[in-house]
């Protein structure tokens, strides 16, 4: 049985992405319902925590196109020859 590990990366790739569609509905609940504060505040402050989630989601991605999460697969063989 294969056991699935998850890395501190994806941990924190699935508390950002969670809780920015959170935010995204709450928002989105509050413009259809309209409502401008369902929680206290104006929903428009929720975008001051959705933007850096929303961001930190984008660049934890596996296979995203951050450089961090660029896999190299060019053998060295591969490489050297096409500069010649």
């Amino acid at each position: 049985m294969n056991k699935i590990v998850m890395t501190n990366k994806d941990k924190l790739n699935k508390i950002s992405g969670i809780s920015a569609l959170g935010m995204f509905a709450l928002i989105v609940s509050g413009y259809i319902t309209g409502n401008d504060s369902l929680i206290g505040f104006p929903n428009a402050m929720v975008l001051y925590a959705l933007m850096p989630a929303a961001l930190i989601w984008f660049g934890t991605r596996k296979n995203g196109c951050g450089s961090c999460n660029q896999i190299d697969t060019v053998s060295d063989k591969e490489d050297q020859n096409s500069f010649k």
